[in-house]
């Protein structure tokens, strides 16, 4: 693993090179976590959400067959109790985690907080992008970045959750309040 921060433009560009989109495109893949957020840090990898569909063994398959070339470890996984797959591999040096449940891609927690924090960092100001990266330098995994940064109570991977649906001008009071001024 590297110990270089890779540049979200970058990391892009090894999963174009890599066609890890076209290779996934039936099972509707999404870049979700820190690095297209560019709140990444060192070494940190390309978190790729797919819709396995409702045949897992299926998608384990195909991320065998598809990845096989670049020595992906393909698995079963449990994620909050629900039967997943995940793949993990490397691009040009570059950790790369393909998962898939058998659900719809967009209801995936790993897809609703990725799209709550991209809402938060778009409607801020760019401080909030360098405090949660410094909260994340000193430990903190993204979403209690997130919650400590804006002040969240309660499980901060719950209140993320919660703030993928509220409307821009609630958000926006929510990161005034904090101290961030909205865009």
């Amino acid at each position: 693993m590297s110990c270089e921060i890779l540049p979200v433009c970058e990391v892009r560009a090894i999963l174009e090179r890599g066609a890890v989109f076209e290779r996934l495109r039936e099972f509707d893949p999404r870049w979700v976590g820190s690095t297209p957020l560019d709140i990444h840090g060192p070494g940190a990898d390309a978190d790729i959400a797919c819709s396995a569909g409702p045949d897992l063994a299926r998608f384990r398959t195909a991320l065998r067959d598809t990845f096989f070339a670049e020595g992906a470890e393909v698995a079963d996984n449990i994620h909050a109790g629900e039967p997943s797959v995940i793949a993990r591999l490397e691009l040009e040096g570059m950790p790369v985690e393909i998962f898939g449940r058998a659900r719809p891609v967009e209801t995936h927690e790993s897809y609703i907080h990725w799209y709550a924090e991209h809402r938060l960092l778009t409607l801020a100001e760019d401080r909030l992008r360098r405090d949660v990266r410094d909260a994340k330098a000193s430990g903190l995994k993204t979403e209690p970045a997130f919650a400590a940064v804006l002040g969240l109570g309660g499980d901060p991977f719950v209140e993320i959750l919660k703030l993928a649906s509220p409307s821009d001008t609630a958000l926006c009071q929510l990161i005034d309040r904090a101290g961030y001024r909205p865009r």
